[in-house]
């Protein structure tokens, strides 16, 4: 809440005391939460300033921008989806099918894909497997040189079958 001033106060809630006892990168992740939403607080109020000041000429041009800046978001939203789960399966080496996902569950509140949830999704897939090799079966198919047989010749297969012994 702004003061008489203007001025929002910082937050009553120390980031840095809640998650003492967790891991640096955790720590590092709070604050940087933190300082998200205080940035985001600030730029609504600058905003909301920038708004009591305008004419009333100004505030029809700002909002047929943002109309128009929405619009286009819309149309949009679910390739920037689809490109962003994409993108994030490729890195996590996973194959995900998009064909019949609902993209609008993957969109925050600014109509923009939120990476939290697409990251969420993607984690919950597992990599695709390697096929596993299967062993070469002499017989099934054409294989050169391990079989050490170079013709058809009936004595150098009894010679490869017996082990060059004699029955």
């Amino acid at each position: 809440m702004p003061t008489a001033d203007g001025v929002t106060p910082p937050p009553s809630s120390d980031p840095v005391s809640a998650v003492e006892s967790g891991s640096e990168l955790e720590k590092w992740r709070a604050l940087s939460r933190e300082n998200e939403k205080r940035w985001k607080t600030a730029s609504r109020e600058l905003e909301e300033l920038r708004q009591e000041q305008m004419t009333d000429q100004e505030k029809a041009v700002a909002q047929a921008r943002a109309d128009a800046r929405q619009e286009a978001l819309a149309e949009l939203a679910t390739s920037l989806t689809e490109a962003e789960i994409r993108a994030q399966a490729a890195s996590a080496g996973v194959t995900v099918k998009t064909e019949y996902l609902d993209l609008g569950r993957f969109l925050g509140e600014d109509g923009r894909p939120d990476t939290e949830l697409v990251a969420q999704f993607v984690a919950g897939h597992t990599p695709a497997s390697v096929q596993p090799e299967f062993p070469r079966l002499m017989g099934a198919g054409y294989h050169r040189g391990n079989g050490g047989t170079t013709s058809m010749d009936p004595d150098e297969l009894v010679n490869l079958i017996t082990g060059g012994k004699i029955i």
